[in-house]
């Protein structure tokens, strides 16, 4: 047996008896048999997926296993030049052009750290693709456990409901298997959105490691998909205001929204990379010249002006939240997430009709949560001409709005409703 095959056995062994050890996990309240049958749910359901694109798919994930191969050989050979050879394209591209995808230092650095992350990996599985999978997947599990961590405190006694929103849904289980951007920034994203959870509890509660890690949490979201901080800091912000002015939620809600979305169109006028309409209308652009796919669909002119996103809005509502439709695309994993997509579009109307009587003012980091969700869809509605790119990119936001909707929903009315119609 290869030695790699050792080495990742032992890791998964230890794995399953120290992850439920570890004070994170532990305090997330679950008993250890339930922590290590979810790991190893996850697990299975990585290994499954890995199966399916190795053997049937060229995709981005064994594309990104290959680049990794290439980056541990140049770790064994050079390491020197392994750790410094950012600088290249800082001295050939410099350090602007923060949003573009093309001549970018930052457009490029964020495929480097993840080739690199996988020569690290690659230390223990030699560059097996599955392994590479497993040791990932058990990564990605702490960020499933920071929403976790954080909903089973807002909404006691809806564990089940916690469960299936934060580890059960298909797309984010999908998209976050394999080693890709998209995993990464779910465990930045779920380790962000836990210790500032903890912030709006209490302000005592701030301490140097929590700010260290909140920290690290947006420097990772930053270098690896440096628009996503676009969206976050003004949700972040926002439930901030709202934590100062309770009793004026819904003002701070209008005002503060209505000051970044006027910051969001004056920066147009800076001809820096920190013009943020022309950055979001140069990304849509360069989705455009990607190689068209069997799921592409088409999209109106973006141009870095007002009335352009205005006239665009309907549109990009429509991709991120509507689309796939049920009858929209022939291909089997496309009606799938079609059916997915209708499911969570049924507990939407079910909130809708349905929600429990309101006991107070909508939490703090609900508000974080549903705007944050709510400025990526607007992003990815306005900036991607493909249904494929649109579920996996929208997969690790969707557990911001399902969970809180699930847990809101009179589900013994909506039954005994249907039970007094039969």
């Amino acid at each position: 047996m290869a030695i790699e095959y050792i080495l990742v056995g032992v890791y998964v062994l230890a794995g399953f008896w120290l992850i439920p050890q570890l004070p994170f996990i532990k305090k997330a309240g679950l008993s250890k048999k339930e922590l290590r049958l979810l790991l190893a749910f996850k697990m299975i359901c990585s290994l499954s997926v890995a199966f399916y694109l190795g053997r049937f798919m060229y995709s981005d994930y064994v594309i990104n296993n290959e680049e990794g191969k290439l980056q541990y050989d140049l770790l064994l050979k050079n390491p020197h030049f392994f750790f410094t050879d950012f600088a290249g394209d800082l001295k050939t591209y410099g350090p602007g052009r923060l949003f573009e995808t093309k001549d970018s230092f930052w457009g490029y650095l964020r495929f480097s750290l993840l080739y690199k992350f996988l020569a690290i990996l690659n230390i223990i599985t030699k560059g097996n693709f599955y392994l590479n999978t497993i040791l990932f997947s058990s990564l990605v599990f702490f960020g499933h456990i920071a929403f976790y961590r954080i909903y089973i405190e807002l909404y006691k006694g809806h564990k089940l409901k916690i469960l299936i929103s934060c580890f059960f849904l298909p797309s984010l289980l999908l998209y976050t298997s394999c080693v890709h951007k998209d995993g990464v920034i779910f465990i930045a994203i779920g380790l962000t959105s836990y210790i500032f959870h903890r912030i709006l509890q209490s302000y005592k509660l701030l301490k140097i490691k929590y700010v260290f890690a909140f920290v690290l949490g947006l420097a990772i979201i930053f270098l690896f998909r440096n628009y996503v901080v676009v969206a976050i800091i003004p949700a972040i912000v926002i439930a901030l205001l709202c934590r100062v002015f309770v009793a004026k939620k819904r003002w701070v809600l209008i005002i503060s929204y209505s000051f970044f979305s006027a910051v969001f169109f004056l920066s147009g006028f800076n001809k820096s990379s920190l013009n943020l309409p022309a950055a979001v209308a140069a990304r849509k652009a360069d989705f455009a010249t990607l190689e068209s796919g069997n799921t592409n669909i088409a999209m109106n002119e973006l141009q870095p002006t007002f009335i352009s996103f205005v006239l665009n809005f309907p549109q990009a509502i429509n991709h991120s939240f509507m689309r796939p439709y049920l009858w929209e695309f022939r291909q089997l994993p496309v009606l799938l997430t079609a059916i997915e997509l209708f499911i969570y579009q049924l507990m939407l109307l079910a909130f809708i009709f349905y929600r429990k009587k309101p006991s107070g003012t909508i939490d703090n980091f609900n508000i974080f949560g549903l705007l944050f969700l709510f400025n990526m869809m607007l992003i990815i509605g306005y900036t991607i001409p493909n249904i494929g790119a649109i579920v996996r990119y929208r997969s690790i936001f969707w557990v911001l709005l399902i969970c809180p909707v699930m847990c809101n929903v009179d589900w013994k009315s909506l039954v005994s409703l249907d039970k007094k119609q039969l």
